[in-house]
């Protein structure tokens, strides 16, 4: 990939992360967990991702796309990793959202996937 593509996915990985980051360190915060406490959990899925990260480009190297056994593996793994986001949000996010935030929710939720369509297609364009 070149760098704008590169780009536009860190900004997007930034974008829909950073609100359920924010939230569920507010209520940890909340409950009484301490400030280190919180950070060391964030830096161990940190530093797990970079791991996992690392695991999947030794995995799927450049030019690996185009087998086919690649192309199920990889959709597969996108496919349980979007499926696995999305009950996380529908099961936790959205239920404190609409309680703490009313209405506008939804909007919001809404004005978020939007974004990540527009940096989805920057990133084709």
């Amino acid at each position: 990939t070149d760098n704008s593509s590169l780009l536009t996915f860190v900004i997007g990985v930034f974008l829909a992360n950073f609100p359920e980051a924010m939230s569920s360190s507010g209520t940890m915060k909340a409950c009484g967990v301490k400030t280190v406490t919180i950070l060391a959990m964030w830096g161990t899925i940190f530093v797990g991702t970079g791991f996992g990260a690392a695991l999947g480009a030794l995995t799927f190297p450049p030019g690996s796309g185009e087998k086919r056994s690649s192309i199920l593996i990889q959709a597969g793994i996108e496919g349980l990793c979007g499926g696995a986001m999305l009950t996380m949000i529908a099961n936790t996010a959205l239920p404190e959202a609409f309680e703490q935030g009313g209405n506008v929710v939804g909007l919001s939720c809404l004005m978020g996937f939007m974004c990540a369509i527009a940096v989805k297609s920057l990133s084709m364009g």
